[in-house]
C-alpha cells in the first residue's frame, strides 16, 4: 500500500527534476497565480503622495500618552485609527 510519505516522495522528486516545467517557462510567479506579469497590479484609487492613519499608528501615539496628533493636511485616516481616536478623545491637527 502507498502511504502518504511515498506520495510526497514522488512529487518532490518529479519537481526536483522539473520535468513538469521548470520554473524559468513558468508564469506562475510569487503572487501564485498564472499572470502575464512577475507581479499584480494593485487597482487601489489611493494616489502614493498621501499619508495612510492606520490603527497601529494610533495606538503608539495612546502608549506614549500623547493628547494631540499632528498629521498632514491630505491624510487619510483608516476606520479603525478614527473609531479609537473618538473613543480616546485625541485631538486631530491637521497640518
Amino acid at each position: 500500500m502507498i502511504s502518504e510519505k511515498d506520495i510526497i516522495d514522488v512529487v518532490c522528486d518529479v519537481l526536483a527534476e522539473d520535468k513538469i516545467m521548470p520554473l524559468s517557462e513558468s508564469s506562475a510567479y510569487k503572487s501564485g497565480f498564472y499572470t502575464q506579469e512577475k507581479w499584480i497590479k494593485s487597482y487601489s484609487s489611493l494616489k502614493s503622495k498621501k499619508k495612510f492613519i492606520a490603527e497601529s499608528d494610533v495606538r503608539i501615539a495612546v502608549k506614549t500618552g500623547a493628547g494631540t496628533l499632528k498629521i498632514p493636511k491630505d491624510a487619510i485616516i483608516g476606520p479603525l485609527a478614527l473609531e479609537i481616536i473618538q473613543e480616546k478623545g485625541i485631538k486631530l491637527i491637521r497640518e
